[in-house]
């Protein structure tokens, strides 16, 4: 999944990066992004003790991206995420100790 996406070529934002353009509402879930030209694959990360639900804050001009073409696709990968999509303004539900690769395109 990370060969396809070109991942070797985007440019990597991390969550502690102050300017990085996807961020959770909620303090236990970190984002770190994957920017390449009009898309992004983004790393959802939980640190919470308990099962949450979070909103992206999305920075749509950073990212290029038109927001209202986006879509958020969370494909499936063996042993780690079942297939999912999200609209941008979707709560996603992380459990304690997982996370999600999603990719942001139009």
């Amino acid at each position: 999944m990370c060969d396809e996406f070109g991942i070797e070529e985007a440019e990597m934002i991390g969550y502690w990066v102050p300017e990085c353009p996807v961020k959770t509402d909620h303090q236990d879930v970190l984002a770190t992004v994957y920017r390449r030209p009009n898309r992004a694959l983004v790393a959802l990360a939980s640190w919470a003790k308990a099962p949450v639900k979070c909103r992206l804050n999305i920075d749509w001009q950073v990212l290029g991206l038109d927001a209202s073409k986006a879509r958020i696709i969370a494909p499936a990968i063996k042993d780690f995420q079942e297939a999912a999509s999200f609209k941008p303004s979707d709560v996603i539900p992380i459990e304690p100790g997982r996370g999600w690769l999603v990719f942001i395109e139009e």
